[in-house]
């Protein structure tokens, strides 16, 4: 068999991963717990790099990597990897948004579901055992508008899912030509700042997209009442946020990501603003879960044998 070379696995991952590197040719490292340190220091033995966000491939990363002929990113943000950098190295950048988009798209339903059925609450409630049934009467999907600002592969899913709600649904996508189908209407923003009491966030994080969701964003809608985001924490201003739950001007939010995720290394405002969002008894936090199912695992590792081959 030929030997295409090293490559350095530094997440965990699915048994098919490897075993499909293995039979391409490849010989893999299955370093899950490999620090940035030691990875800046071995890099320039392996042809490839399998990373998700923990581990950050800037320039210093590439311009030490002589072999490297790809990096994928075992997820769909791509923000930890220098990729312009990379493609002037001729080295492939390369990513898998299809593989966990089934998993993201059911976690904002049950997002959706937890605040509009009062499920997070009342469970809190009974566990203090508290049967507040005339403070926990529910709230419908059916009927409602929901707006979907991105229609890549998690927008579309979501989409398909909605359907069997009756929502209407309208989508926004800056970067995609001709996007509307069967499950979502394509619109513009001032459409879904005018008719959308839900919104749900399904960008990457670029200089764009950082902090895209602040006073003046939220404060442009007429309707809405509810935010989900299950893509990059930073892309809400989370201060602007709270001010807006405080206020009543939005009935509440549901975050599966967060502006820093490492509560340890939060500062005294992030700590404040997490706490104070919380407090609000309006904001449901999941902890960056949405597409680590076990099923997207496999389905990760799959659609990047399917792309690694394709560049081979």
């Amino acid at each position: 068999m030929t030997n295409r070379g090293k490559i350095l696995i530094t997440e965990s991952c699915d048994p098919l991963l490897t075993e499909g590197l293995h039979a391409m040719g490849f010989e893999c490292l299955y370093q899950p717990r490999i620090l940035q340190n030691e990875v800046e220091g071995i890099i320039h033995h392996y042809t490839g790099i399998i990373v998700t966000t923990r581990i950050v491939v800037h320039k210093k990363v590439i311009e030490s990597a002589r072999l490297l002929k790809f990096i994928a990113r075992a997820g769909s943000g791509m923000e930890n990897i220098d990729a312009a950098f990379a493609n002037s190295r001729n080295i492939i950048c390369i990513n898998s948004p299809e593989g966990n988009a089934n998993a993201v798209a059911e976690h904002s339903i049950a997002l959706l579901l937890a605040f509009y059925h009062n499920i997070t609450k009342s469970y809190l409630e009974m566990r203090e055992s508290k049967w507040l049934v005339q403070k926990n009467h529910v709230h419908e999907l059916e009927g409602r508008c929901i707006g979907l600002i991105g229609y890549g592969n998690t927008g579309k899913a979501l989409a398909r899912k909605l359907s069997v709600f009756n929502m209407n649904v309208l989508a926004y996508d800056k970067y995609l030509p001709n996007y509307g189908d069967a499950f979502a209407k394509a619109a513009t923003m001032d459409d879904l700042f005018k008719e959308c009491e839900i919104i749900s966030l399904h960008i990457p994080l670029s200089d764009e997209t950082y902090e895209l969701v602040n006073i003046d964003f939220l404060n442009r809608f007429s309707r809405m009442k509810f935010l989900v985001n299950t893509s990059r924490g930073l892309i809400i201003n989370h201060s602007h946020l709270l001010e807006n739950i405080l206020n009543k001007k939005l009935a509440g939010a549901a975050l599966d990501v967060y502006e820093n995720e490492n509560f340890q290394s939060h500062t005294p405002p992030q700590r404040e603003v997490f706490k104070a969002l919380i407090k609000t008894g309006r904001v449901i936090v999941t902890p960056h879960i949405a597409g680590k199912s076990f099923e997207s695992k496999r389905k990760i590792a799959q659609v990047l044998l399917n792309k690694i081959q394709g560049i081979l």
